[in-house]
């Protein structure tokens, strides 16, 4: 069972949503993961600790989520928007790392250690429709979700090329290119192999629904349509400090509590 730490406020009383058997964690009526358009990134909270907080995508407040002593990284949604898959580590990088998946909806979680001797991974993905969690450490590896978290094992020869899509940040819809680094800088590689660069101070490009991309501009994230137009930044309040790696869900497209997140498609 997923400890949150502090209990969130609600506008229900605690008991009253225990009664209608739902699950109070720190982003009960903040977001709704599954239906929402939300955000998750890294970032210090006020005791200097790096955890985990989210918001909804189109502006709002920021909450924190995971209140752990261990560092958390490299989040990433799944499809639906329920699960959190991301690595659990101490301060030093040379410490045992894990994988997390935690369901944002039943508030709990699942861990699998890293093999020892692992390099420290540079990105996860979700694989096979969000049944297997792909990490990427020099090489390739995933875990099985079937129906709870398996050990990590190198991906087989004939998934490598799906478990390399399912951990770049493929643009469009259909894919029209992959946000990455090029010389160190945020870029867009499109299909043919051109690239843009997002700007000299562009970070963390990712993947903002079916028409844009998103990535951070000192600490302000901008949201650019794919097609050209206006430069989109949303407005949080709370936003910790040192936001990095957000990973963007766009919601359920039956859900119409709360705005998409700035795109003009989910």
């Amino acid at each position: 069972m997923r400890r949150w730490g502090r209990p969130a406020r609600s506008a229900l009383p605690a008991v009253l949503l225990a009664a209608a058997g739902c699950t109070v964690t720190p982003l009960t009526n903040k977001v709704s993961p599954g239906d929402d358009a939300f955000v998750v990134v890294v970032g210090e909270g006020d005791d200097n600790a790096t955890d985990l907080f989210a918001a909804p995508a189109g502006g709002g407040s920021f909450a924190r989520f995971t209140f752990n002593r261990p560092v958390e990284d490299l989040p990433k949604l799944d499809p639906t928007g329920t699960r959190l898959a991301f690595v659990r580590r101490s301060a030093s990088r040379d410490s045992v790392v894990s994988l997390v998946v935690l369901d944002l909806v039943k508030n709990e979680e699942q861990r699998a250690a890293l093999p020892a001797g692992l390099p420290y991974p540079t990105a996860l993905g979700w694989g096979r429709n969000g049944k297997v969690v792909i990490v990427r450490a020099a090489t390739l590896y995933q875990a099985d979700l079937t129906p709870t978290l398996g050990g990590i094992v190198p991906v087989p020869a004939a998934e490598r090329a799906a478990a390399d899509s399912a951990v770049e940040e493929l643009l469009g819809d259909p894919p029209q290119g992959v946000a990455r680094f090029c010389g160190g800088q945020a870029c867009i590689v499109a299909t043919g192999g051109d690239s843009t660069m997002l700007g000299n101070q562009a970070r963390d490009p990712v993947r903002w629904g079916p028409d844009s991309v998103a990535y951070f501009v000192g600490n302000v994230l901008e949201v650019r349509p794919l097609g050209g137009g206006r430069v989109r930044r949303p407005t949080w309040t709370g936003t910790p400090r040192h936001a990095r790696l957000l990973t963007y869900h766009p919601g359920s497209p039956n859900h119409s509590g709360r705005e998409t997140g700035l795109s003009t498609g989910r």
